[in-house]
């Protein structure tokens, strides 16, 4: 404290409204028509297909591959693809396959006047077999490339040889350039491959499928375990070229060619109308919880909306491609989950460190002593809540990140047996999560502690008023005089109300049924082109007339023509027969008379995220579940960590199935939104459960076993309760505000999305505070009590 002047809460508070400013704005320059961005704003982000629209691609085999494509081929077709698009930075994608007719569908985000991205370079790459063989010599005079590509005996390395491919800038030659880290039996073929040309003076030749990047001559053996790949003299590698190649080389080759059926534009579902609205009910939100943070804690509210500000604009900063060496990525609702989660976080860290230095205040010590204090008090809350969120974050982007991602490799033993599959909505959840958490760190608990110090120096904010506490509370001593609720004797109330809401959920499932999205549960997807303007509406509901369940409708246009298409999908276990399907398609062509209504095309798709997905969900959970258990049981060890870890996991399932009874309760449709606000409660559970065992912990080793377990758990959920109390109450109003402009616009996705976080959030609050604590009380209660029979 002695070492911070009072310049520095100005340095620190400039800085982030500068940041801030460039994050929000960006910079960019024009020449002519041409606009060069040197940085991004969040006008740059790109954002979903639902806010933006986007491209919808059929992929087929050609017409004249030979040999049979199995069932296994698709999926693995497909697997490939996503692994591509998550490598591109598209986190927002629908992939289908039509195993009857062996079609991939893809969409993700593009709208038309988006000059950075060019859709049908990126459909090229995604259709490309992509597979990477390097050779020893080249075609000999006479010899076809074809068949120098099918002698087997030249060949070194294929892209199965490599463990991991990047992009790099060679300094000493001024290009980009890939670098290859091979495995230990690539490493052994490729120094043996340049250890025999070497002295020749003969090239190794790098091929992409059937076309050559470069051959460069080895000069010696190279045993390094490494390769690297330089663009041709005449066409070096840009940037964009270099990391496309690495991409295709991480998500590694098609298991068959492909080649474009339809390639349309879509539009968005909602449109950027909704983003505007979501901004607003952001902004709104914010704003409010900053003037929560500062009307309660005063300076230290001052402190905490500085600390905020920066959190929040540096997950967009990242999220844009702002920070070099950070790539932009698609900014979707499970992104925005893992956002609102990171900014709860950071409310969390400045409400506990404020309610701690009010504690320290009120038991007589001096403001400066207070504030030390407080900080290094409440550490140990902070560090362990932020931990448990990067574990699960850890666990989610190696489960459903691109398999050669330093996650994925690190936890191969457990997730391997599920062959390579990612969920683009998930890594998104988890990458914006581990990005909050860092922030956190950064500006929660580092920057806020130095401004805090600094103002510490000024005079007019030495006030113990200033902090929320008053002179009177200190003669009081309010802390030892606080009213203490009994939570362990009033336990079972609180698992009544789960128990019952839980339960009429489960036979509401079996009475109506659940809705399941396509995705989940695989189902029809049907195309029309049309003329005229269309009612979306009106088509959703004369399909819903068939008994197909809910209906989803996409506008777009067949790229490169003036044909405008509808597209109809629904969910369905097995699909429609070939005559319900002309049954629909002739009663909305009779309908719709006037639009020229006409077939385009019929596919019943599978699920995208089937039953190995679940499965692979239900395993990371778990997994997940394990290590936050063992966690909790190390760092609570002085007070019997088992009983803790267990006692967390039980309060995590009540709220898990909190979540699922919403959905259940108002219809909303399983998917990518369920999964979202799941992982978002339980992130938010594990911090608020984390705090309370802190303060048990705490609170065991300042009484020693002069109190009982109902005494210790009453006290630390009651000196707990504020501070969960106003970080639950600041994030629940983030999300009514966003509830209501979602009634209002009639944006459903977004009422889908933050209804159910509300209630999770509130249930959370209750299971953290009402049910983990006392039933670990119950358990060491019940242990003592067995043990003096035994004596």
């Amino acid at each position: 404290m002695k070492n911070v002047n009072k310049s520095v809460f100005f340095i620190i508070a400039s800085l982030v409204l500068v940041f801030s400013y460039f994050t929000a704005a960006g910079v960019s320059t024009w020449n002519g028509d041409n606009r060069r961005v040197w940085i991004n704003g969040v006008n740059d982000i790109r954002w979903g297909i639902d806010i933006r629209g986007g491209v919808d691609v059929t992929f087929t085999a050609p017409a004249d591959y030979e040999g049979e494509i199995t069932n296994a081929m698709v999926d693995a077709a497909r697997s490939v693809i996503e692994t591509r698009m998550m490598g591109r930075g598209i986190n927002d994608y629908e992939i289908y396959t039509d195993h009857a007719s062996r079609r991939i569908i893809v969409r993700f985000p593009w709208q038309a006047s988006d000059e950075s991205f060019d859709p049908e370079a990126a459909v090229k790459e995604l259709g490309a077999t992509a597979r990477l063989t390097l050779r020893e010599g080249l075609p000999m005079q006479g010899e076809t490339v074809a068949e120098f590509l099918e002698d087997e005996s030249n060949l070194v390395l294929t892209g199965a040889d490599v463990n991991r491919a990047y992009a790099n800038y060679d300094t000493t030659k001024n290009e980009y350039v890939v670098v290859l880290n091979l495995h230990s039996s690539g490493a052994e073929a490729f120094a043996q491959a340049t250890g025999l040309l070497a002295p020749l003076n003969e090239p190794i030749s790098i091929w992409m499928d059937d076309l050559m990047i470069s051959s460069p001559v080895p000069n010696e053996r190279i045993s390094g375990g490494s390769a690297v790949i330089s663009g041709s003299r005449e066409n070096p590698f840009t940037r964009e070229a270099a990391s496309a190649l690495a991409n295709q080389i991480n998500g590694g080759a098609l298991p068959f060619s492909l080649v474009t059926d339809t390639f349309n534009v879509i539009d968005p579902t909602m449109g950027m109308g909704a983003r505007d609205a979501m901004a607003i009910a952001g902004v709104i939100a914010f704003i409010a919880m900053c003037i929560f943070m500062i009307v309660r804690y005063r300076i230290l509210g001052v402190v905490a909306a500085f600390g905020l500000t920066g959190q929040l604009f540096g997950a967009l900063a990242i999220i844009s491609g702002f920070i070099g060496g950070f790539n932009g990525f698609t900014l979707t609702l499970p992104g925005i989950a893992g956002i609102i989660l990171s900014i709860g976080m950071g409310i969390d860290a400045n409400v506990i460190t404020a309610e701690r230095i009010k504690e320290e205040v009120r038991s007589g010590k001096t403001l400066d002593g207070a504030v030390q204090s407080g900080y290094k008090r409440a550490f140990s809350a902070i560090f362990d809540g932020n931990i448990t969120m990067m574990i699960v974050a850890f666990i989610l982007m190696g489960a459903f990140g691109t398999p050669n991602s330093f996650e994925a490799t690190i936890l191969s033993p457990i997730f391997r047996w599920f062959g390579p599959s990612a969920a683009g909505a998930i890594y998104a959840f988890g990458y914006t999560l581990i990005v909050g958490v860092v922030l956190n760190f950064i500006f929660g608990v580092f920057a806020s502690r130095l401004m805090t110090y600094s103002l510490l120096k000024f005079k007019a904010c030495r006030k113990l008023s200033l902090y929320g506490a008053f002179k009177s509370d200190v003669e009081k001593n309010e802390a030892a005089n606080k009213p203490v609720y009994d939570a362990v004797g009033n336990h079972k109330k609180f698992l009544v109300a789960p128990a019952l809401i839980a339960g009429a959920a489960l036979v509401l499932t079996f009475v109506i049924g659940l809705q399941v999205a396509i995705e989940f549960r695989g189902g029809t997807i049907l195309s029309y082109t049309y003329e005229n303007a269309i009612d979306t509406a009106a088509v959703q509901a004369a399909v819903e007339e068939h008994d197909v369940g809910m209906v989803n409708v996409r506008l777009g246009t067949a790229f490169g023509s003036d044909l405008d298409t509808v597209t109809v999908e629904f969910s369905s276990r097995d699909g429609l027969t070939a005559e319900r399907q002309a049954e629909i398609s002739a009663s909305l062509a009779e309908t719709f008379k006037d639009n020229n209504l006409k077939t385009a095309g019929s596919q019943d798709v599978n699920p995208t995220m089937g039953r190995t997905f679940f499965l692979k969900c239900l395993v990371a959970v778990i997994f997940a579940f394990l290590v936050l258990m063992i966690y909790v049981a190390l760092r609570f060890k002085k007070v019997g960590g088992w009983p803790a870890g267990v006692c967390t996991i039980i309060a995590l399932l009540i709220n898990v199935a909190i979540v699922y009874s919403v959905f259940v309760f108002m219809q909303f449709s399983i998917d990518a939104n369920f999964m979202a606000v799941v992982l978002a409660v339980l992130c938010y559970s594990i911090n608020d459960t984390i705090v309370v065992f802190d303060r048990i912990r705490e609170n065991r080793i300042l009484h020693g076993k002069r109190i009982t377990y109902r005494e210790l758990v009453n006290k630390s959920v009651s000196q707990s309760f504020t501070r969960s109390f106003n970080t639950t109450v600041t994030t629940c109003f983030a999300m009514v505000v966003i509830c209501v402009v979602a009634v209002v616009t009639g944006i459903e996705s977004m009422l889908t999305f933050a209804l159910p976080l509300l209630i999770g959030l509130m249930f959370g609050f209750m299971t953290s505070l009402f049910i983990a604590g006392p039933l670990w009380a119950k358990w060491n209660m019940r242990e003592t009590t067995a043990k003096a029979k035994k004596d």
